[in-house]
Order: structure tokens, then sequence, then C-alpha cells
């Protein structure tokens, strides 16, 4: 099984924490641009993308319906219309969009949420990014392996 985990910046000027699992070694590295994260990409051909940022904005309101879901179970997602999170946003659909044109299979995910569910510890690690990128990676493990829920549109592992 080959996934990769993405926890993305929102500008290219900041790291983006890449995560590939291939048959439970997993690999971390930091990463900028958007050509450098499709190029290994391509370089694993991975089953499943777990990415970390709003792959869309909120129609109506402050939420969407998933990060409702993840509000009332007590996790403290950001609202995807605060300006740093609408950047993320806005380049988080733009490379979905670029990857799901290339057949990968992608998903949305909230890295703190994996955290808890999984009982992993944010201490001691690498880079932060890196880390994220991780729980990202072990949420799409879960995904293919069909151990996880869908709030609406972001998957959790169970």
């Amino acid at each position: 099984m080959k996934v990769v985990g993405i926890d993305l910046a929102g500008k290219f000027e900041n790291p983006t924490g890449f995560c590939s699992l291939i048959n439970s070694k997993a690999e971390t590295k930091l990463l900028y641009k958007d050509e450098e994260i499709i190029n290994e990409i391509e370089k694993i051909k991975p089953d499943c993308i777990a990415i970390d940022a709003p792959f869309w904005l909120p129609r109506f309101g402050a939420w969407r319906p998933c990060d409702e879901k993840l509000l009332r179970r007590g996790f403290r997602p950001l609202s995807p219309l605060l300006p740093t999170m609408r950047i993320l946003a806005l380049r988080a659909s733009k490379l979905v969009k670029i990857l799901r044109e290339r057949n990968y299979k992608v998903i949305e995910v909230f890295s703190r949420a994996s955290e808890e569910i999984l009982g992993l510890s944010k201490e001691p690690r690498k880079n932060k990014d890196e880390y994220d990128a991780l729980l990202c990676a072990l949420t799409a493990k879960a995904y293919l392996e069909g151990n996880y829920e869908d709030l609406d549109g972001i998957i959790i592992p169970k």
C-alpha cells in the first residue's frame, strides 16, 4: 500500500509537510511549490493522497457542514473564511483538481482529529509540518483499509 500525506501551506514561500508511507515505511520532507508536490506524487504513484487543508469554501455562513461535525465532536478547525484559511483553500482546490484529473484518489483530512483518534503525541517530533503530514498519511492508510469515518467530506480514522 502506498499513500501520501500532505500538510499544505497556504503560500508557496512556507513549507508544506510531505509524507510518503509505503508498506509501513514513512519518509517525510518539506516541499514548497505545487510542482514539487506533484513531481513527488508522480514518482510514488500512491493509492491515496490525504491533504490537511479545506478543499472548498462554505457557501453560507462561516462553516462547512464537515467543519460543523468536527466542532460538535470537540475538535477545533479554523473557519475556511479566515483570510489565511481562504488562501489555503484556494491553493488546495487547485492542487486537488490537478491530482484528480490525473486519476489520483484525494481526500480531505484534519490532522488534529487524526492525532487524537489515533492516540498519538505531538512530542517528540522532527518538524510540525512533517509530523502533520505523517498524520495525514496514517489517515489515508486507515481510509484504504476501510477503518474511517466520512464527516461530509472530511475523513477521520475510526
